[in-house]
C-alpha cells in the first residue's frame, strides 16, 4: 500500500523537482511516506458496543512551492490517505486531500495571500485560544496533516512588528463547522525585548465580535511564561451525546463566552523540560470546560520521549499520555499510548499508536 501512494505521487513530485533546477533556491519539493498503526479500546458508551478494534493507514504528503515571474510565488501541499481495518468508522476508505494551495504576491507595504492556507495564532502549547482562523486538535495522539482554510490575506511585518489581515471563507455565512465559517479577522504582533505580543479582532455571524490579547515572556534562560484571554460575543458549544451525533449547539440565552489559558515551560541545559498549562473553554462541553495539564519530555538528539496528565477537575477525568521516538537519518519511528480515566474512559479506555515515517 506504501508503493501504491509513493507511485500515486511521485508524477507530481517529478514535475515538481524539475523546477527546482532551474528556479531559485528556495523552490523544491518534499515527499513524505508514513504508516501508521493503531488500537482502540472502547468503553461500555461507545456506540453502543465495548472491546477493541484497531486499523491502519498509510499517508503521503507532497509539499512544493514555485516562484512564478512577477514575485509571485505558489505553494502547495497535497495529500493521499488509504485506510483499512475497523477503526472508528469500520471498512476501508481513503482520497487524496489538497491540504493547501495559495498564490503569494508584494501588494503595497506587504504581500497578498489567495487561496488554501493553514494559519495557525497563539502561543499556546495544547490550547491555543486565539487560534479563531484555524482551529485544530492540539492533544491529537495521532496528528496528520492540517487542511487549510479558503483566504484572502494582507501581512506586512518589519523586525519588531507585524499586521494581519485575513477574509477566510470568502462569501460564506454560518457552516457546519466553526473553521467553515466566513469570517474577517486581525491580528497584530509586536515584539517588546523578551516579550511577544499578540492581539486579535474577528468578525463572523455565529460568534460576532470576538477579541483576544496573548503572550511569551522570556523570564530567564531556562523559563517561559505565557497566557491569552479570548472574548466572545456569543459562543456554540460542542455537544457530545448517546442519542444524537455530535454538534455545535449556541449557548442557552446566547449569552457571551471566552476562552483563557495560563502556562509556562521550562527547560534545562541537559534538554529536559517541563511543561504546565491551566485553561477555560466555554465551547466545550459543561463538564470539560476546566482543564489541568503537566507534561515532561526529555530531548536526547535522535530520541525523544515525554508523558503527560490532563486533569478536568469538573469531572474527575484523568487522561495519561506516554509517547517516544527515534529518528534516524530520513527515518522517523514513534508510538504513543494514551489512557482514559474517570468519565472519559466510558467512551475509550485507550489508544495505542505507532507510526514509522521517511522523508524525501
Amino acid at each position: 500500500m506504501m508503493r501504491a501512494l509513493a507511485r500515486t505521487l511521485a508524477a507530481a513530485c517529478a514535475s515538481a523537482c524539475l523546477y527546482t533546477a532551474t528556479a531559485a533556491a528556495q523552490e523544491g519539493a518534499t515527499l513524505n511516506l508514513r504508516v501508521q498503526a493503531e488500537s482502540l479500546d472502547a468503553g461500555d458508551d461507545y456506540i453502543g458496543r465495548s472491546g477493541r478494534s484497531g486499523r491502519t493507514f498509510e499517508h503521503a504528503e507532497l509539499r512544493w512551492q514555485y516562484n512564478a515571474p512577477w514575485r509571485t510565488a505558489v505553494r502547495g501541499v497535497l495529500t493521499a490517505r488509504k485506510d483499512s481495518g475497523g477503526g472508528n468508522g469500520g471498512g476501508n476508505g481513503g482520497g487524496i486531500t489538497i491540504n493547501e494551495l495559495s498564490l503569494e504576491r508584494p501588494l503595497g507595504a506587504g504581500f497578498l495571500t489567495a487561496g488554501k492556507k493553514v494559519m495557525s495564532w497563539d502561543v499556546g502549547y495544547a490550547f491555543r485560544p486565539l487560534d479563531v482562523v484555524q482551529q485544530e486538535d492540539r492533544r491529537a495522539i495521532n496528528p496528520v496533516t492540517l487542511e487549510g482554510v479558503p483566504m484572502l490575506a494582507w501581512e506586512a511585518f518589519d523586525a519588531d512588528r507585524a499586521l494581519t489581515v485575513v477574509l477566510s471563507n470568502p462569501g460564506r455565512s454560518r457552516q457546519d463547522q466553526p473553521r467553515d465559517d466566513g469570517s474577517l479577522a486581525v491580528r497584530l504582533y509586536r515584539q517588546h525585548g523578551a516579550r511577544d505580543e499578540y492581539a486579535v479582532l474577528r468578525i463572523s455571524s455565529r460568534n460576532g465580535v470576538e477579541g483576544g490579547v496573548s503572550f511569551s515572556q522570556v523570564a530567564s534562560p531556562e523559563f517561559e511564561l505565557h497566557g491569552s484571554v479570548l472574548l466572545q460575543q456569543r459562543h456554540d458549544v460542542w455537544l457530545v451525546s448517546r442519542t444524537a451525533a455530535p454538534h455545535w449547539q449556541r449557548s442557552a440565552g446566547n449569552n457571551g463566552g471566552g476562552k483563557a489559558l495560563a502556562g509556562f515551560t521550562w527547560t534545562n541545559e541537559a534538554k529536559f523540560s517541563v511543561l504546565g498549562e491551566a485553561w477555560l473553554d466555554r465551547t466545550a462541553s459543561a463538564q470539560q470546560q476546566q482543564n489541568l495539564l503537566l507534561r515532561a519530555a526529555q530531548d536526547s538528539g535522535d530520541f525523544d520521549v515525554s508523558a503527560d496528565v490532563l486533569w478536568q477537575p469538573q469531572n474527575g477525568s484523568k487522561i495519561a499520555s506516554v509517547g517516544v521516538s527515534w529518528k534516524p537519518g530520513p527515518w522517523l519511528f514513534s508510538a504513543g499510548v494514551r489512557r482514559y480515566g474517570g468519565i472519559a474512559g466510558s467512551k475509550v479506555r485507550s489508544i495505542a499508536v505507532a507510526a514509522a515515517q521517511y522523508a524525501y
